[in-house]
């Protein structure tokens, strides 16, 4: 009989055990992942109408700026994607777009300054900060979209117009911590959340 039989298979009932052991070590050492937000939280949205220009204003913010602050400080680069519509309304046809534009956003931060940068749409330089709630007040959260002047709209005096508003949170490129493992990379941070703000010119 082989002498160290016992001591072997001691051994290997004990292999799962040890296993479990290691892997909850290296869960323990692992940094902790950022919950990201869950949903857009838009308020104040409404429409300007004037000869010169038709503005959409609105505030757009998340429910949880700390998961979006632990997701920027992990690495993560992300972009708010504003599709802009201007449309006259039709009851029995499609609508007619008058307007359509794709506006970006994108926002980092910088380990070696630890500062937060926006790139609001249309501008070449970025805003920065070293306190996020700070510069999203001044930035996402006073969005102002341009549609042009009022000789845009098309229609009769008293036409029926909206201007829709989809709003998209997403990685502007993989997050660092899925650079190896493209498989599990969804761009969408949150789902896209549709404004739709209705007016009579």
């Amino acid at each position: 009989m082989f002498p160290y039989g016992g001591a072997i298979r001691g051994l290997f009932r004990s292999l799962p055990a040890l296993a479990l052991g290691l892997l909850c070590v290296i869960m323990l050492a692992l940094p902790a992942r950022a919950v990201p937000p869950k949903y857009f939280d838009v308020l104040d949205a409404a429409i300007s109408l004037a000869p010169e220009d038709i503005t959409a204003r609105l505030s757009i913010n998340v429910d949880n700026v700390t998961g979006l602050y632990e997701m920027l400080k992990d690495g993560a680069s992300i972009e708010l994607l504003v599709n802009a519509k201007l449309e006259r309304v039709r009851t029995l046809w499609t609508n007619v777009t008058l307007v359509e534009m794709d506006l970006f956003s994108t926002l980092h931060h910088n380990p070696l300054t630890r500062e937060f940068s926006l790139y609001m749409p249309g501008e070449t330089k970025p805003m920065l900060d070293k306190n996020l709630d700070r510069l999203l007040a001044a930035t996402w959260q006073k969005y102002v979209v341009h549609f042009g002047p009022a000789s845009v709209l098309d229609g009769e005096k008293g036409s029926a117009y909206q201007a829709v508003l989809t709003l998209n949170l997403q990685h502007a490129k993989p997050p660092p911590w899925l650079a190896k493992d493209f498989m599990l990379w969804s761009k969408k941070i949150l789902d896209p959340e549709k404004i739709v703000l209705p007016f009579r010119y």
